[in-house]
């Protein structure tokens, strides 16, 4: 049967180099739409939608459960043709039209986009073509949205050090014990991180050293929780023999692309901790472990200024720390530090609404133009929102 949309499609401005979003950020771009005749239209609208959604399942059989939970950020639309109200509705001429569209992001603090073991956050335009007794019409397309740089909190800035001993009763005898400093707790992607560690080998045993940096990734759905892990680094550096003392400086590079802690998501975490280790055949191995926080590419942390004392010829540390200008708020309370003032942005949710066509007086080339849109319901919107439909 000879179609009678030949094209609809959905094209957005990219307005860097890296193709990326971040609250606040002005989304513009166009929709072409091609008929080979004329059309009669319900409604024709784009909208742009922030959610997070997670979902697993456990046990088989009759004991099988499906955990999920959804949140939804913002829905905002923009009609290009409103819902026809009469018999007669407007109607599209063959040909091919170009519709403008223009959004803002919500100023608010909202997860970056990603994608996960068990869940996904998303922020997708979708355009959508209602005929009466037709299948409706629609494509989407992704953004990447990123986080906004805020200024580095200052606790991210300081230094972690741990001390492990370890006696030898079983297999071996005497003392071994290692101290790993590293020079801050905040990293962007694709930094180094450079760890330091001084070992003691005063055991009969030989060791080695090892380290690795895990990421975890957490998924929530009301009292129910999942977790995830995937290793970023996991190496193994030299022998460290029985009786000898030995310093290391260990670097590990972070991969550009690296997903950045997630802390503000209700349904869905991602956290990163760093073990430092020696391996002992037959024995448990000494560890010192800390969190790490990945920041995006474009908030670094400044450097911490020099290795801990006992290092040369690496030069001494320096007293103090460069402050970041202007106040911040103290460190929150856990193992993992909150990277996120909620003060700074309303909570997420806060913000629904449509931006009406900027030019409504404009007739499109060949349709018949539809009255103007009337306010956008912020409460609608989350009754059309599904836990299993993602756009």
């Amino acid at each position: 049967m000879f179609r009678s949309i030949k094209e609809l499609s959905l094209h957005y401005d990219p307005i860097n180099e890296s193709n990326t979003f971040t609250s606040g950020d002005i989304v513009e771009g166009r929709v072409v739409l091609e008929v080979t005749k004329e059309i009669k239209v319900d409604s024709f609208f784009v909208k742009l939608t922030g959610d997070a959604h997670v979902s697993w399942t456990e046990g088989s059989g009759d004991n099988e459960t499906t955990y999920s939970d959804h949140e939804r950020y913002f829905k905002l639309k923009q009609y290009f043709i409103q819902e026809r109200s009469k018999k007669d509705g407007p109607v599209i001429r063959p040909g091919s039209h170009v519709f403008s569209f223009r959004f803002q992001l919500p100023q608010q603090n909202m997860p970056p986009s990603f994608k996960g073991f068990h869940g996904w956050v998303k922020y997708v335009l979708t355009v959508k073509l209602s005929r009466p007794w037709k299948s409706t019409s629609a494509t989407h397309t992704e953004l990447t949205f990123v986080l906004r740089n805020y200024g580095t909190e200052d606790h991210l800035l300081q230094p972690q050090s741990g001390t492990q001993d370890k006696m030898m009763k079983l297999f071996g005898s005497g003392k071994m014990s290692m101290t790993v400093t590293a020079e801050k707790t905040g990293y962007m992607q694709g930094e180094t991180i450079r760890v330091f560690v001084d070992i003691d080998n005063s055991s009969s045993r030989d060791v080695k050293l090892k380290y690795s940096l895990k990421q975890q990734q957490t998924f929530i759905a009301g009292k129910s929780t999942n977790r995830a892990f995937k290793d970023i680094v996991k190496e193994t550096r030299d022998r460290i023999p029985s009786g000898e003392k030995s310093k290391f400086i260990v670097d590990m590079t972070l991969p550009h692309d690296l997903t950045v802690t997630i802390e503000n998501c209700r349904i869905l975490k991602v956290q990163y901790e760093l073990k430092v280790y020696l391996d002992v055949s037959f024995a448990s191995d000494p560890e010192v472990k800390f969190p790490v926080v990945i920041l995006p590419a474009e908030q670094q942390c400044c450097p911490w200024q020099g290795p801990p004392g006992g290092f040369q010829p690496y030069p001494p540390p320096q007293p103090n720390l460069v402050p970041i200008p202007g106040e911040l708020p103290p460190p929150p309370a856990g193992l993992y530090p909150n990277l996120y003032d909620p003060t700074v942005l309303p909570y997420p949710g806060a913000a629904a609404g449509v931006y009406p066509n900027p030019n409504q007086h404009a007739i499109q080339p060949g349709f018949h133009p539809a009255p103007s849109a009337p306010v956008y319901d912020p409460n609608q919107s989350t009754k059309e929102s599904s836990p299993n439909v993602p756009y």
